[in-house]
């Protein structure tokens, strides 16, 4: 099981980062298609919010679903959906059209978010999942830097379906992977819901499709998530803003600090997939984690200093915001209720961080329209700081949990 493990575990994570492509092609297209379809900032807004809303609803129901079907079945056949919104979206190009095709790329998304640390957990033991969850954590981040150094050469030789045929390809690339590679053990080799000691769980009797996604644990991740991490999407939308309006830096020093900030964000997600893994007192790395985040948040749009401070000051933020994300996605498995139940924990997990990403970088963008950036820092500060709270609430939760199953 073992030589096997890494084919499906690895093909699920290159597939992950292709379909990010279809969430970010769209803000570099964005000056293409305002010239050549006359797409409205109201639409700009549209097409990324109902990729985002496609990818909750399939994030919800996928998880029932990947439960009930298996994650190869379920995946592919988003996937299958979101090749065909790729295509749509290059022939019809209203604004309707666009919405359209924006939901059935959304599908493909949200499954593979879904989909893929179930079959993490299925295939690896927890002390052995550490470089997969972290390589998972920055799968997002992996796919923008892709994307965003590939916009420059393809809209220089094309226009904005440059890139709608660049996301095609890399979601048929996924398809084909997921469809050839991606698979589950047998159940009697499921590594899933494996105790730290290395004693597993037994499956609990049959229960309704509701009891899985009312865990008291992944709600409570998924709270953090969509503080911490919502919280953290607006640390990378307004960054550069921040460095070129409120600092002064010019465009490329901005850009670079930016860059650095997403650097740290991959090595943050690597090392906690390690760490995470081997450590016993899970609540307490989220809780470390987190009131460093918090620190760096409330400070961040406070500095000042010369501009090789900053940006090792943003590296160091970006490894801390970027550590939490694969600590949320490693919980799923350890706090479901059932090795049946997997994918309806993640699929609430997943809802959180989707809606940290549409909340909490409006309400930012809010405060910065009424106010300064320090009133934004104080915001995004103050939201880690409940996440922060609801930690220790989890980690007693959790320690109480692994005693009872012991």
């Amino acid at each position: 099981m073992k030589k096997r493990a890494w084919i499906p575990v690895w093909a699920v994570i290159v597939a992950s980062i292709l379909i990010s492509f279809e969430y970010g092609k769209v803000p570099p297209s964005q000056p293409s298609m305002i010239e050549l379809l006359g797409l409205s900032f109201t639409m700009q807004g549209l097409l990324m919010t109902a990729f985002s809303v496609a990818a909750i609803v399939m994030g919800l129901v996928g998880g029932s679903l990947i439960d009930r079907f298996g994650a190869r079945k379920i995946v592919s056949i988003a996937l299958v959906v979101s090749v065909v919104g790729n295509v749509m979206g290059l022939l019809w190009t209203s604004d309707a059209g666009l919405l359209a095709s924006r939901v059935m790329e959304g599908f493909g998304y949200g499954a593979v978010m879904t989909g893929g640390p179930v079959i993490i957990s299925a295939w690896y033991a927890p002390a052995k999942r550490g470089l997969a969850y972290g390589v998972w954590g920055a799968n997002v981040g992996v796919g923008m830097l892709i994307c965003t150094g590939a916009a420059n050469p393809i809209l220089a030789a094309t226009d904005w379906s440059g890139m709608w045929v660049f996301s095609l390809v890399a979601a048929v690339l996924a398809l084909v992977m997921v469809a050839l590679c991606v698979g589950m053990p047998a159940d009697a080799e499921r590594q899933d819901l494996f105790l730290d000691d290395g004693s597993k769980v037994e499956s609990d009797a049959k229960h309704g499709v509701l009891w899985g996604y009312l865990a008291p644990l992944p709600i409570l991740a998924a709270l953090m998530f969509f503080l911490l991490g919502g919280a953290t999407d607006a640390f990378n939308a307004f960054t550069i803003t921040y460095l070129n309006v409120g600092l002064g830096y010019d465009y490329g020093a901005a850009n670079l600090c930016s860059f650095i900030a997403s650097i740290g964000l991959l090595v943050g997600a690597v090392i906690m997939g390690f760490v995470f893994a081997k450590a016993k007192d899970k609540g307490l790395v989220l809780i470390v984690n987190i009131v460093l985040g918090a620190i760096g948040l409330f400070a961040w749009f406070s500095i000042d200093l010369p501009l090789e401070a900053t940006y090792a000051i943003a590296f160091f933020i970006g490894c801390v915001l970027g550590a939490a994300p694969t600590a949320f996605f490693a919980v799923a498995p350890m706090t479901a209720r059932s090795k049946d139940t997997v994918g309806s924990a993640n699929a609430v997990i997943v809802l959180g961080q989707n809606m940290g990403t549409l909340v909490i970088p409006t309400v930012v963008g809010m405060v910065l329209d009424a106010s300064t950036f320090s009133a934004a820092a104080l915001v995004m500060g103050g939201v880690s700081v409940v996440a922060l709270a609801i930690a220790f609430v989890w980690r007693g939760i959790y320690r109480r949990k692994m005693v009872g199953e012991r």
